[in-house]
């Protein structure tokens, strides 16, 4: 029987910032038990991959380029006994450190010496700060999706609109990745344009400290999904889960206490293996995820959009005889006529509908070559909630997206020391949004079926929104990255990178009043082709010692818009050229100083760059200068806005299973995109304003991040993760007035520098997994923030307040997830529950600019409820003015409940 020896063995995961965010490494010194004596020529494999090395003369040794996940070691030298090393965990970007000591065989019928490994408390050689969820950690999770792991992290705050942030950036400038690529879409430069399903992922990293050179078009952080590849065995995992919103906010959300079990639908699985059983190297991994929401948000369908209302008033005409003479008489009547053509039903307006699919092979073609080629295709169909559409819900635009991702990557191993990863690949991103797709369609509702005003606020009695917009996007990346283990304390990365961008848009609105357009047609705003190009380069070293580790790199950027701007923005209706090529130098440092084996202080610096949203350099790209109005022009020219970021932080063990991590950050912001309004005299000698996108806008953030985690260990019954944060995001006043410049006064206003949107001064939030039994398991998640700034107002005062000057209110949510696992055979099977927002809490995203609630407004009541609306209140159609002021958009979502099994064989 063999002895298993249950010691706890120390990883030092030391934070290796040089692949591609796909890999890892091992490392360590094999040395005599007896003696201490560092051993030669021990041979170290990783079990079923074709990985493994041999100690030097000093008895080190190091296995490069291994794919995140968890694996088994084997350590035979002749003389000695074999030792197992069992669930060594490899993750990217890391190096994970094996130190092992080998015992003289006294016979040969001893059996092999098994040892279990456990995940060491600190990171010794952590430069920059970065977290990592493992496929393992993300399956106990309360979350759907990629976003809900990110907000369990440090420093992640999400904003009113239910973008994520990285320490008080712009959502922009968050990279993405899959497997090393990017997944970007173009229009916006940066965002997600195609997700992965989180039963496909394999291990997410985050890193929002001084991250190396490798990585460049981002400025807050990086975001790397590493997909799953296929085993030597085949495994399929099933899973269905159904539920709806359940609340007693009844008064605030419209059909929330009609439950369907079946409103909120998803099913998923994987399916994975050996493509051949003859060749156990060459898998494949197939996921799934389809999902189906009717959403929280409802209204009525009491009109159509091509019903007719006349609020205008109504002409009397009376005669009478009086002797000789005729009397007419003319009196006006407020009679309204409102039509309501709906049936009555109740309708979904944020509903959702989506497919995520993906498709991975892998080739172990020789030894030294491995080569994974992969798709990821993403569709999604949904709507945006409208209150003012709110009893006219087909009015509503329809919003369709569909994405893909194709790649491949060729990895070469020269020697143990130096390989070489190609990855290519082909992204393409189509969305559109309307109401009927042709733009001609007769079901379109002419602008003159309502006639007048009623004169109150309230909802809409009939029309639709008439905006298009189609966007088409394909980029083309090459990339290749060159690792070298120089020596045992030395390695260096080198790479280049490609990108050529091929953007369509068009957006128009449909016009159709029966005077000017006599039927549905469409009023051109806009349409172009562009062919952006990027081309990187970056070169990073690792410098590893025993009392400091360097981490030293340097990225060159270029880019090219391949567009025309105006040369003289105070006549934007004259010359123009092509605009210049951008060149960008990001030097990057990182250091660790390990102070002790439980402790660890980290340092980090670095430059980055990005472009704008690529959108916003080809807004009105011909220059059009309407008669009337105030247009918008891009700006081809505009230049990368850049992120000074400095690092500091401390890692420290407390007991056995606890660590500490408090990190201090400050980032300088500058060349933010702005709007900036200009006066100036045509050409045909007409006084116009218009606005144009610049290079204006300047932003900081200051803050302080608290990790406390408990670790799970052996015989324990609970892990759990305090995070803390505290920050201030400061920056230019982003109301497109507050930059104006008159060419004929030469005055020109400065903006003033104000919390950001987006900054939440305190955001506290924590996680709990506990296994009270083996079969059960139960994850808790909870986030206490404090609220958003916004911009008070007194209406009836002649008084201007400062922009974001006030908060909204607090906002909390606690989450579970329950599951209880049973086997049948060679099926395991999962029983569980999800609730988001337990309690129902009712959060305000939005509030009133009078109150700083959502719950109650004072603003413009006299204007906005005259008398002559308020008469007609009860009559059919009408609705009144406290009735339009519930707003269920201000609010997160309610308490949502969903069940479900899954099972795994």
């Amino acid at each position: 029987m063999k002895r298993i020896i249950h010691t706890f063995l120390l990883l030092f995961f030391l934070g290796h910032q040089l692949y591609s965010g796909t890999t890892g490494k091992i490392f360590g010194t094999v040395t005599d038990q007896n003696t201490g004596e560092p051993l030669i020529g021990v041979n170290i494999i990783v079990k079923d991959q074709l990985l493994g090395a041999s100690s030097d003369a000093n008895g080190e040794y190091y296995i490069l380029n291994i794919p995140p996940g968890v694996y088994d070691l084997e350590i035979s030298y002749i003389g000695y006994n074999t030792v197992n090393i069992k669930n060594v965990e490899v993750q990217s970007d890391q190096t994970t450190v094996i130190d092992i000591k080998l015992s003289e065989q006294v016979m040969e019928s001893d059996e092999d010496i098994v040892v279990v490994a456990e995940r060491p408390m600190i990171q010794r050689d952590l430069t920059a700060s970065k977290n990592i969820a493992t496929a393992k950690e993300i399956k106990t999770l309360p979350v759907e999706t990629y976003a809900g792991i990110m907000l369990t992290q440090a420093g992640v705050t999400q904003g009113a609109d239910g973008a994520l942030h990285i320490r008080g950036g712009r959502s922009t400038e968050i990279a993405y990745q899959v497997d090393g690529v990017s997944v970007a879409n173009p229009f916006a430069t940066n965002g997600l344009a195609t997700s992965v399903a989180t039963n496909a992922i394999q291990e997410m990293t985050v890193t929002s400290g001084a991250y190396s050179a490798e990585y460049g078009n981002a400025m807050s952080g990086v975001v790397n999904f590493t997909t799953k590849d296929g085993g030597s065995r085949y495994k399929t995992f099933l899973s269905v889960y159904s539920g709806d919103y359940i609340s007693s906010r009844s008064d605030i959300f419209l059909n929330i206490d009609d439950i369907k079990p079946a409103a909120n639908f998803i099913a998923e699985g994987t399916f994975s293996g050996p493509l051949f059983q003859s060749s156990p190297s060459t898998t494949f991994f197939l996921s799934a995820r389809y999902n189906k929401s009717e959403g929280y948000l409802y209204g009525i369908r009491e009109h159509t959009p091509n019903d007719s209302s006349n609020f205008e008033p109504k002409q009397q005409i009376t005669t009478e005889k009086d002797e000789d003479q005729i009397i007419t008489t003319i009196t006006y009547t407020d009679d309204w006529y409102i039509e309501r053509g709906g049936d009555g039903a109740i309708v979904p307006m944020n509903p959702s509908e989506g497919l995520n699919l993906l498709g991975k092979l892998k080739f172990q073609l020789s030894p030294s070559i491995t080569l994974r080629v992969q798709s990821l295709l993403e569709s999604s169909n949904y709507k945006r909630y409208e209150h003012a559409y709110k009893y006219n819900p087909d009015g509503v635009l329809n919003r369709k997206s569909i994405s893909s991702n194709n790649s491949f990557q060729w990895t070469q191993t020269f020697s143990p020391e130096t390989f070489l990863e190609f990855r290519g690949a082909i992204n393409t991103r189509k969305f559109d949004s309307f109401v009927y797709e042709n733009p001609r369609d007769p079901r379109y509702a002419s602008r003159d079926r309502i006639q007048g005003s009623p004169g109150g606020l309230t909802f809409l009695f009939g029309g639709q929104q008439n905006g298009h917009q189609h966007d088409f996007s394909t980029t083309y990346l090459a990339k290749m990255d060159i690792t070298s283990q120089v020596d045992n304390r030395n390695l260096l990365k080198a790479g280049v990178e490609a990108r050529m961008n091929v953007l369509n848009r068009e957006y128009y609105t449909v016009g159709y009043d029966r005077n000017v357009y006599q039927e549905p047609t469409p009023v051109y705003g806009g349409k172009y082709t562009r062919y952006p190009r990027q081309i990187s380069a970056y070169v990073q070293d690792k410098l590893e010692y025993q009392d400091v580790i360097i981490n030293a790199g340097l990225r060159y950027d270029y880019f090219f818009s391949d567009a025309e701007y105006a040369v003289n923005e105070l006549q934007p209706d004259g010359e123009r050229k092509l605009a210049d090529a951008k060149h960008m130098f990001a030097p990057r440092l990182g250091m660790a100083f390990p102070i002790s084996a439980e402790g660890n202080i980290h340092l980090s610096y670095g430059h980055f760059y990005q472009m704008p949203a690529l959108a916003n350099l080809y807004t009105n790209p011909y220059f059009l200068l309407p008669v009337n109005g105030t247009p918008r022009f891009g700006n081809a020219n505009l230049n990368p806005e850049k992120t000074i970021l400095y690092e500091i932080g401390l890692q420290q063990q407390l007991g056995s299973s606890i660590v500490l991590d408090v990190t201090g950050f400050y980032k300088d912001v500058r060349d933010l995109l702005a709007w900036q309004t200009i006066t100036f005299d045509r050409l045909d000698g007409d006084r116009q304003s218009y606005r144009i996108r610049r290079n204006q806008d300047y932003g900081n953030t200051k803050g302080v991040t608290v990790t406390l985690e408990k670790r799970a260990t052996s015989g324990s019954l609970f892990a759990a993760k305090l995070d803390y944060t505290f920050q201030v995001a400061e920056g230019n006043d982003n109301d497109p007035s507050a930059f104006y410049y008159n060419s004929l006064s030469g005055q020109e206003n400065i903006k003033e520098i104000i919390p950001l949107d987006w900054d939440q001064t305190h955001n506290l939030s924590a996680s709990i997994t506990m296994t009270p039994t083996d079969a059960l398991t139960i994850g808790l998640i909870g986030r206490l923030s404090s609220g958003y700034p916004y911009t008070p107002r007194i209406y009836t005062s002649n008084y201007d307040s400062r922009p974001n000057s006030d908060l909204k209110p607090n906002s909390k949510y606690v989450d579970l997830r329950a599951s209880y696992r049973l086997s049948i055979g060679d099926m395991d099977y999962n029983l569980f529950l999800k609730i988001y927002n337990l309690f129902d809490n009712l959060n305000e995203r939005y509030v009133f600019d009078d109150t700083g609630r959502a719950t109650y407004t004072f603003a413009t009541r006299e204007i906005d409820e005259p008398e002559s609306f308020k008469k007609h209140y009860g009559e059919p159609g009408v609705h009144t003015y406290d009735e339009y002021n519930v707003r269920p958009q201000y609010y997160s979502a309610p308490r949502q409940v969903r069940l479900g099994v899954s099972v795994d064989f």
